[in-house]
């Protein structure tokens, strides 16, 4: 069976009148089956971002332009089809979570007419019965008394709140895939929790797949089957989750798991100290360096990493990896 997404060689760039044309995501490749959870990490700044609006087609244009690859969904390349019918598969047949619920909701509106209107949209419905359904969504995802929610506006909420909204509105249409971008940005750790669980859930209840974007490796580890970690807009590695924690093998991927703390088993001493670090910060889009990417930020670094930046190599089955450590 093909798979529910297919993203190939996608390269979006953005026109800047002070450093040219600029490359946010550099032909970057993957897969999603009908069901499966995949996770992307990596820095801001690594083009996380810039690949899921660049598959829902949200790219603004100008400066932004997806020059290259193919969105394959359903049989369909995205990038093919004209914009009505691509406003027909947002928040349809793919719908989106954006980092912030506060940009994602308007103001001005009720909650539940805000529901309403993606229903009423995308299946037709009556101003009551979509109404309604707002209703049961609300219900849905754990907000309680929806009944008087749906009459309240965006900012008589709370953020976790406002978040469960957000995700009643991309699951109105029962969609085949949610892309989740940040999803738990400015929430507590109880309220993640929370949300996380809520999205992993719904999408085992009803099989809808899930691009979740992130940087946290934690929220990555409990909610996703797979993980592409990007840098500068390329992914420098690919593995199942298991194998990813188990054996990391990108010297950013390696960097990356190192600064996370961890709870020591019950009779292990604590281990104190600072946490290991990744030395520098993400290069620029205008001042990316020769060769690998990574290379000024990394301890492994030799003479072929300054002068040529590797290809995605496959060092074992259902494995990738952009590295000439593993050639």
């Amino acid at each position: 069976m093909p798979p529910l997404l297919s993203v190939q060689d996608l390269t979006t760039v953005f026109h800047t009148t002070t450093h040219g044309t600029l490359t946010a995501v550099d032909n970057v490749s993957f897969t999603i089956n009908a069901g499966q959870s995949l996770g992307i990490v990596g820095e801001s700044g690594c083009g996380k971002s810039v690949t899921s609006l660049s598959i829902m087609r949200l790219i603004p244009t100008p400066p932004g332009k997806i020059i290259s690859g193919k969105v394959i969904f359903d049989g369909q390349d995205l990038l093919t089809l004209p914009e009505k019918e691509m406003q027909r598969i947002r928040g349809n047949s793919i719908s989106m979570i954006f980092q912030e619920p506060m940009t994602s909701l308007n103001p001005v509106f009720k909650i539940g007419d805000q529901i309403a209107e993606v229903v009423r949209l995308h299946e037709g419905l009556g101003k009551k019965p979509a109404l309604n359904r707002a209703i049961e969504l609300l219900h849905q995802v754990g907000i309680p008394s929806p009944a008087q929610r749906a009459k309240e506006f965006p900012h008589q909420l709370s953020g976790g709140m406002r978040q469960r909204v957000v995700i009643a509105m991309a699951l109105a249409c029962s969609p085949r895939l949610i892309i989740a971008d940040e999803p738990t940005t400015a929430l507590d750790v109880t309220i993640q929790g929370q949300i996380l669980d809520l999205m992993h859930k719904l999408a085992d209840d009803t099989g809808t797949a899930l691009l979740l974007i992130t940087h946290d490796l934690g929220v990555v580890a409990e909610n996703t089957d797979d993980v592409i970690v990007m840098y500068s807009g390329r992914v420098v590695e690919q593995a199942s989750t298991i194998n990813l924690f188990k054996n990391p093998l990108h010297p950013y991927t390696q960097g990356l798991m190192r600064s996370i703390p961890t709870i020591p088993e019950k009779g292990t001493p604590l281990q104190r100290g600072m946490l290991e670090t990744i030395p520098g910060v993400v290069a620029p889009l205008y001042a990316q360096p020769t060769g690998c990417r990574f290379h000024e930020r990394c301890k492994h670094t030799f003479d072929k990493c300054r002068e040529l930046e590797p290809p995605l190599l496959t060092p074992s089955n259902h494995r990738a990896v952009r590295c000439w450590l593993y050639e």
